[in-house]
């Protein structure tokens, strides 16, 4: 899967009204599939990780804490967190957990 970082020059957003409401993003004038990264700029460490399919927000949504664990992890379709929401405190623990439903409602709290 492509690999960008979310300042690459190749990577566009179209803003243009679309039927979810957000823009699509393009890379060298294509619409976007893959995962776009961005690392801090002073210490190039991963910060997060977006997975897009055909310019949108679709799929694995991750953010980190600047010692590399986990911080945030969801599930995204358009500007929905559907399925599974976690967050971590920086030690690694879980401290948060969710369900939400296809349409980004909150099904349940497991934790």
């Amino acid at each position: 899967m492509l690999r960008i970082e979310y300042n690459d020059p190749d990577l566009d957003l179209d803003d243009k009204p679309t039927n979810w409401g957000g823009g699509v993003y393009l890379y060298k004038g294509q619409q976007f599939t893959g995962i776009k990264t961005f690392h801090e700029e002073i210490t190039n460490i991963l910060d997060a990780e977006c997975e897009y399919v055909d310019g949108i927000p679709d799929g694995r949504q991750v953010e980190y804490w600047p010692n590399g664990n986990l911080k945030e992890e969801y599930f995204q379709k358009y500007d929905y967190h559907i399925g599974s929401f976690k967050r971590w405190d920086e030690n690694g623990n879980l401290i948060s957990h969710q369900e939400n439903d296809q349409f980004g409602n909150w099904v349940k709290t497991i934790l």
